[in-house]
């Protein structure tokens, strides 16, 4: 699968990466499109087609696997992420002071979690909060910066009171992976889709019966095809700040969507629940000694 230029916007990404898996018509609309978003916008299904020299059905088709609903959906939508391209170079630059690199940090910051938000599968984002909800256990995985990020979303769970673990050593998940029980979640942290170690594990899970989630980038990757839901981040790179970094934010605010809406889903349980560990921690502190 080729590699699309991480500057583009989520949605001409996911064209991008679409290339890989359709036929040589669909090839040519993506590539039309891709070749002149601006110039695209004004055309009418007849014209693209025709353009493209394939058929409007093929058009329908394409628009309708990259989840609108019609053509002017998709149309409405790419203009608004263009209009936000236009005004917003999120990109470093080696001219750039340091308050214009703050200032677009925060920028690119906000941008990905907008475009996080928009891009998701949120039937799958119910779905999971659904399965944690009834899980004995949730382990999350990932290496390397994605680590960082199970560490992260394995305190916010535990704070919750969840039996939650968080590991990013493969000699330690995989075999754990394949103890795993089908009353168990895995969420694993992958933004690529493709490091071989996840890939195993999220295998040994599922083969046992687990509900595997994965937190990872756009595109059918394999560890999209072995997950029973996908929650996608999005985040503008470059060459400063690599895609795989600036999307830890979006990743962070997946997991904490996630674990906050198990929270509400639970009340008032949980927090009475929360409520009982506070007051005895309370009492634990003014009864030791001065």
């Amino acid at each position: 699968m080729s590699v699309p230029p991480a500057h583009l916007a989520p949605m001409l990404r996911r064209l991008h990466l679409l290339r890989g898996e359709v036929g040589s018509a669909s090839i040519r609309v993506i590539d039309h499109i891709l070749s002149d978003p601006e110039g695209f916008l004004p055309l009418t299904i007849a014209e693209l087609s025709d353009a493209a020299q394939t058929s409007d059905a093929t058009v329908v088709r394409l628009v309708q696997a990259l989840g609108f609903g019609g053509y002017q959906e998709f149309k409405l939508q790419l203009s608004r992420a263009l209009a936000v391209s236009r005004h917003h170079d999120l990109a470093v630059d080696i001219q750039d002071t340091s308050v214009t690199v703050l200032r677009k940090v925060f920028d690119a910051a906000s941008t990905a979690l907008s475009d996080t938000l928009e891009h998701l599968n949120l039937e799958h984002f119910s779905g999971a909060v659904q399965a944690m909800s009834m899980a004995r256990h949730i382990e999350l995985i990932g290496l390397g910066g994605s680590g960082i990020v199970a560490r992260d979303g394995q305190q916010r769970a535990l704070r919750l009171g969840l039996s939650c673990g968080a590991q990013s050593d493969p000699g330690t998940f995989l075999p754990f992976c394949s103890l795993m029980e089908p009353t168990d979640v895995l969420i694993a942290i992958c933004f690529s889709g493709t490091t071989p170690d996840i890939l195993r594990a999220a295998r040994l899970a599922r083969q046992a019966g687990v509900t595997v989630v994965a937190l990872t980038g756009l595109g059918r990757t394999p560890l999209v095809k072995l997950s029973h839901f996908v929650l996608t981040a999005s985040a503008p790179g470059d060459e400063y700040r690599p895609e795989n970094v600036a999307v830890r934010l979006p990743q962070l605010a997946l997991l904490d969507a996630l674990l906050t809406s198990l929270h509400v889903s639970q009340e008032p349980y949980m927090t009475a629940r929360l409520t009982r560990v506070q007051n005895e921690r309370r009492a634990l502190h003014t009864e030791l000694p001065l």
